[in-house]
């Protein structure tokens, strides 16, 4: 059998007219694809708001329970509008009040009740995905401590493109010694998750200008988290008694 022979460029064009063509099309397919893995990213619930509010305050109320804590969940002039922005992104709508392909960054003062908010978000998006066995990921909530710890003994990689929510976002140490080395496990994380473009939540205390500071993840981070991110503030002040 007769070696294939290796075309130049020129020979390629010239045995195909419609080479210009074919790969307009080719980047067609390829922009359709990513668009629909963009789309598949966002699971998108067939919820009125008044049916997603009254579920929200329930798996709250789960929550505070998980906590041993008897008291109710409350839905005031303080967390309403939030709640209203989870739901606008829960349910893919365009009235969110910022870009639906980043992750929601909700800030505020301690003890305002934003670890309380997502952590409700993501009980009652896993409640669903496991009740129906919907082709879903679960969304893992866990404190940047832990995580930076579980990155340790892991590696970033592990964590790249599992859905996440991360609690108290820069609370965690921003440098750690491995065997002598210095590593900055969470901003090594947030590198791979920006250049594969995952989704991710957390909550924080702290301002994009501090998290983007020298004593935090710096500024070529700092970047980066706006490219990720939605920063949303959750106003009031602590609701711990």
């Amino acid at each position: 059998m007769e070696k294939g022979k290796d075309l130049s460029i020129q020979e390629v064009i010239s045995t195909n007219q419609g080479f210009y063509q074919a790969l307009q099309n080719d980047v067609r397919e390829i922009v359709a694809g990513e668009k629909e893995k963009m789309r598949r990213r966002h699971f998108v619930l067939p919820l009125a708001y008044s049916d997603f509010r009254e579920l929200f305050m329930s798996f709250g109320n789960i929550c505070l329970l998980n906590r041993n804590q008897e008291k109710g969940f409350v839905i005031d002039e303080d967390n309403e509008s939030i709640i209203k922005q989870l739901y606008c992104y829960a349910t893919n709508n365009t009235a969110f009040a910022g870009d639906l392909n980043k992750g929601i960054l909700l800030q505020g003062k301690y003890g305002c009740g934003k670890t309380l908010l997502l952590e409700t978000y993501s009980l009652l998006h896993n409640h669903i995905v496991k009740k129906y066995s919907l082709n879903q990921p679960l969304l893992l909530f866990i404190k940047s401590v832990e995580l930076q710890e579980h990155i340790i003994k892991q590696s970033a990689s592990a964590f790249a493109k599992r859905p996440l929510i991360i609690d108290e976002f820069g609370r965690e140490s921003k440098t750690v010694m491995d065997y002598g080395n210095v590593s900055r496990p969470i901003s090594e994380l947030l590198s791979l998750r920006s250049d594969v473009g995952t989704l991710i939540h957390g909550t924080t205390n702290f301002t994009l200008a501090t998290l983007s500071s020298d004593e935090f993840y710096g500024g070529m981070i700092g970047d980066r988290l706006k490219a990720m991110f939605n920063f949303i503030t959750l106003k009031g002040e602590s609701r711990r008694v």
